[in-house]
């Protein structure tokens, strides 16, 4: 049986997150953290190289909202970035192979959709309330960890559902970013301001960034996106992963 993080359950991990660390940088020292955590955020998508990867996209369920998931659907998706640009070709769609021909399907991400989770706090238009929270560690990285809030009317995230139905909700969360190099590597967000009588009532993402050799050098990269959702009684959570960075003209051993 798969288990996924609920949506509560991110909610928590952020409440966690209000709890004071001893020894927390000068107050100073905390805008300076904040002001460079913004600027690197707001250039992210400038500093990645041109790149290869397999992304691996899981479609899971909980029809009844009970924690008990099951896999819809596992897709294994070659990305190849370049300028900017990125482009897919399908590899297997549960553990089938395919022509690679098949138009990409409607509802996955695309990687550049990890640089417009970081405009939507960083970008100065949020208006974010942004404070230092505590230290942290983060799969061996000493973290800063960030606490901030987007209000609806400052908001870039839209929740759309069917034709026409959408609204602009307001966000919170935190953000982890490496002391030692002010990278960002996680961004948890729930979403707020819900209208009651939307479909989709719970709406929650959890963005990881690492770090992966591609030529020569090493860069902050996507690792793993977590999406999750709530409509009704039924949950969806999907993962996202990506695999095997290259240089588009690094052979694959």
């Amino acid at each position: 049986m798969r288990t996924g993080i609920q949506i509560c359950g991110i909610a928590a991990l952020i409440a966690c997150a209000a709890f004071a660390q001893p020894n927390p940088p000068d107050e100073e020292t905390q805008k300076k953290i904040i002001a460079e955590t913004a600027a690197k955020a707001l250039s992210y998508s400038k500093e990645l190289p041109d790149f290869i990867c397999r992304q691996v996209t899981r479609r899971n369920e909980d029809p009844k909202g009970l924690n008990q998931w099951r896999t819809a659907e596992t897709i294994n998706e070659q990305l190849t970035f370049i300028k900017g640009r990125e482009e897919y070709r399908t590899i297997s769609i549960n553990g089938k192979k395919t022509s690679g021909d098949q138009n990409r399907q409607s509802g996955l991400i695309h990687s550049t959709e990890l640089a417009d989770y970081l405009n939507w706090i960083f970008d100065p238009k949020a208006k974010a309330d942004i404070t230092w929270s505590q230290w942290d560690t983060l799969r061996g990285h000493r973290v800063h960890v960030l606490g901030y809030r987007v209000k609806p009317e400052n908001s870039q995230y839209v929740i759309s559902r069917g034709k026409g139905q959408q609204f602009t909700a307001g966000i919170f969360g935190v953000v982890s970013v490496d002391s030692e190099s002010g990278s960002i590597l996680k961004v948890g967000l729930i979403a707020t301001d819900v209208p009651a009588t939307f479909p989709i009532q719970g709406s929650a993402i959890e963005a990881n960034y690492e770090f992966a050799k591609i030529g020569d050098h090493y860069y902050n990269v996507p690792l793993k996106v977590d999406l999750h959702s709530k409509e009704g009684k039924m949950m969806i959570w999907n993962e996202v992963e990506f695999h095997d960075y290259r240089k588009p003209d690094a052979a694959v051993k």
